[in-house]
């Protein structure tokens, strides 16, 4: 009788409280069921704008996480085409991202621009500007690459000379 008693008492954990025990194959595998956050990075960043008059850049400061460099300004381009402030106007919102490549310095953005995310002179302008400011804040970024669909273009929607590279100035 007191074997009987002992068995049915509940193993004790190392909080002291008296859980039951998982037993056999139903053990939950650690590596499955944690999310490995420790190789998040999060950073402020400085996003531009243009005013509600789209006639000048105003700066804005957003958070972004991320993993890698690459994926750092993958996240960058993606927070310059989500504003949140009514006040400001994001240029490159309609834009589509096909891809985003990092190295030697350099980041290549291969884009999709549909007619309706097409600007006139002074708002290609402004586009152009905003994304080398937003991109430049970063010291180790030297130039910047702007495909369109694949292709080197002479400009990014028809109105301005596009450089190929676009490079940082002293």
């Amino acid at each position: 009788m007191i074997v009987g008693i002992g068995c049915a008492q509940k193993p004790v954990s190392e909080s002291g409280s008296a859980e039951p025990a998982v037993q056999g194959g139903q053990s939950p595998n650690p590596s499955e069921t944690k999310v490995d956050l420790g190789t998040m990075n999060t950073q402020a960043v400085d996003v531009y704008f243009a005013d509600s008059q789209v006639l000048e850049l105003e700066k804005k400061e957003q958070e972004i996480e991320f993993k890698d460099d690459s994926e750092k300004y993958k996240k960058t381009f993606e927070a310059l085409q989500n504003n949140t402030d009514s006040e400001l106007v994001s240029l490159w919102e309609k834009v589509e991202l096909l891809s985003l490549k990092y190295g030697e310095g350099k980041v290549t953005l291969d884009v999709h621009i549909p007619d309706e995310a097409k600007l006139g002179t002074s708002g290609e302008l402004l586009a152009l500007d905003a994304l080398t400011q937003t991109m430049f804040q970063y010291d180790e970024v030297e130039s910047i690459d702007i495909l369109v669909d694949g292709e080197v273009l002479d400009s990014l929607m028809g109105h301005s000379e596009l450089e190929h590279p676009i490079q940082r100035e002293p």
